[in-house]
């Protein structure tokens, strides 16, 4: 007869908390970053809808914004105010060009003829990408 080994149901809850905590961490390892650093986004498109998005979600103040871009000046320079140190942009393809490699994420809150254009640079360059719009009109496209 095989001989069972007794497991204590505090060594049970020991091994699986370790086993746990192990799973929890591996992203974070695997990714080589703190689960408390804060995610570095750009946000292109920021009156309207755009400015309630940067309100949403930058202005809990969770996360870094490092860029700002929309077509419009007026939208921009109420944008900029509201965080002063983020790099400012009239067109998205310069954003591009020089932050991409500094995001970790992007939201894009543009007119329906431009989100398209504006989200995938970004997932061209593996950056995480919250659009508004849908992204075709069907599902061929």
């Amino acid at each position: 007869m095989a001989r069972r080994s007794k497991l204590s149901r505090r060594q049970f809850l020991a091994q699986s908390a370790a086993v746990g905590v192990g799973a929890f961490a591996a992203p974070a390892i695997l990714r080589a970053r703190n689960l408390n650093d804060r995610l570095n986004l750009a946000f292109i498109g920021v009156g309207g809808r755009g400015g309630s998005n940067l309100q949403d979600i930058a202005g809990a103040g969770t996360e870094n914004v490092i860029a700002l871009c929309d077509v419009n000046s007026q939208n921009l320079g109420l944008a900029a105010n509201l965080f002063p140190g983020a790099r400012t942009f009239a067109d998205f393809r310069r954003l591009y060009d020089d932050v991409v490699n500094d995001i970790d994420a992007v939201v894009v809150s543009t007119t329906e003829h431009t989100h398209a254009y504006a989200t995938l640079p970004a997932l061209l360059n593996g950056k995480h990408v919250y659009c508004e719009k849908p992204l075709t009109l069907n599902v061929e496209e």
